[in-house]
């Protein structure tokens, strides 16, 4: 389960996310829809730990996503639309280092790179 608490992400001033709360049970699905600049793609990364609130809460089955970012994210499986790299980063970097990355044993992951 998710739970997103009041979230609130402030660029200066711009607000990119403006006290979003909402609950994901087990087993549903949810989507994202609204115009570029809404913050949907913030909302993501905020919820996944790979930004940091202004304030409010994210849970990931009861773990905070900010205070044990760690334990939280061996629940998460997200790839964005645009991972975070740097410029010699490659696709296959971030297929294959997720697997293990969120704390599943090393190997768990089905993909393989053979070339």
């Amino acid at each position: 389960m998710v739970e997103v608490n009041d979230l609130v992400k402030r660029y200066g001033n711009h607000l990119a996310v403006d006290h979003l709360s909402f609950r994901v049970e087990a087993g549903q699905v949810y989507g994202f829809l609204g115009p570029n600049g809404a913050g949907k793609s913030t909302t993501m990364n905020l919820m996944t730990g790979y930004l940091g609130p202004t304030s409010g809460q994210v849970l990931v089955d009861g773990v905070s996503v900010t205070e044990d970012p760690e334990r939280a994210k061996r629940s998460i499986g997200y790839l964005p639309e645009l991972p975070p790299s740097t410029p010699t980063w490659e696709w296959r970097n971030t297929c294959f280092s997720a697997p293990g990355s969120s704390g599943s044993p090393r190997g768990s992951g089905r993909a393989r790179w053979t070339g």
